[in-house]
């Protein structure tokens, strides 16, 4: 097993037992054990007929369709004007919320690395709009499989992540710089509830890997830089997701606009 820099986590997150299981079970293991809720909104098996891959539902006419149910949920009960930029700002939150972290964990947390390849991913969508289930046809990367942790998470932001935040800054009202603001909020978040499996070292090189340096390993511009922030000994967002301008939705609690 070969990596580059330090062991890809301690072994309170990998657990030696799973080796030798299919990829897909050891990941359901994984995740059964660390994070369990994980299980009810992403799927390690064959997709549903009814699921869509980002070639599928970032097509004008069904991302159009898509934001359209969202808009008529969010605005139910309100006669103001519909305001695109957080409506798209809030739905991309939840589209980004349930697939982001399981894909850290499993690049994170386990030997083999899983194929982030975007056509390797499903969704299914609420009756509202929003994503709702993800399935995963699993596959390893062997090439990721060698990569350090950072270069896996680089390899996650370039080849899952910022085709999605591309497809919604192609579709206009919304630019990527804000969707990214939010992962990097999101990323921030979960790498603090891996940080005791992670370790220091490791969580304190990947938080400064994703949030202080400019450039990926490969020359790249890193989207996630300084999307969070130190203030007061914390890091925080540095800019507003804006959904506090939707009907109903109340601010984030530590808002920059407080």
């Amino acid at each position: 097993m070969a990596y580059y820099g330090s062991p890809l986590a301690s072994p309170a997150v990998w657990h030696p037992e799973h080796a030798g299981l299919p990829l897909a079970d050891e990941l359901y293991a994984c995740f059964s054990e660390q994070r369990a809720y994980f299980l009810d909104t992403f799927a390690l098996s064959t997709p549903g007929a009814d699921s869509l891959t980002l070639a599928e539902w970032s097509t004008p006419r069904t991302l159009g369709a898509l934001i359209a149910s969202y808009g008529d949920h969010i605005y139910q009960a309100s006669e103001d004007s519909r305001q695109s930029k957080p409506l798209k700002s809030l739905w991309a939150q939840w589209y980004l919320g349930l697939l982001v972290p399981p894909l850290m964990l499993a690049l994170l947390a386990n030997d083999r690395a899983i194929d982030v390849s975007p056509e390797r991913l499903h969704v299914t969508f609420h009756e509202t709009g929003r994503a709702a289930r993800f399935y995963l046809d699993v596959r390893e990367d062997l090439s990721t499989t060698l990569l350090s942790p950072r270069l896996r998470l680089e390899k996650l932001w370039t080849a899952s992540i910022a085709p999605v935040i591309d497809a919604l800054e192609a579709s206009g009202d919304i630019n990527g710089k804000l969707i990214w603001s939010n992962t990097g909020y999101l990323v921030n978040w979960f790498l603090g509830e891996m940080r005791e499996q992670l370790g220091e070292a490791q969580y304190n090189a990947l938080r400064h890997a994703c949030f202080f340096d400019a450039q990926f390993s490969d020359g790249r511009d890193n989207p996630l830089y300084r999307t969070v922030v130190p203030r007061n000994g914390l890091l925080v967002r540095r800019t507003c997701c804006q959904r506090n301008r939707l009907p109903g939705v109340q601010q984030c609690g530590d808002c920059t606009l407080k």
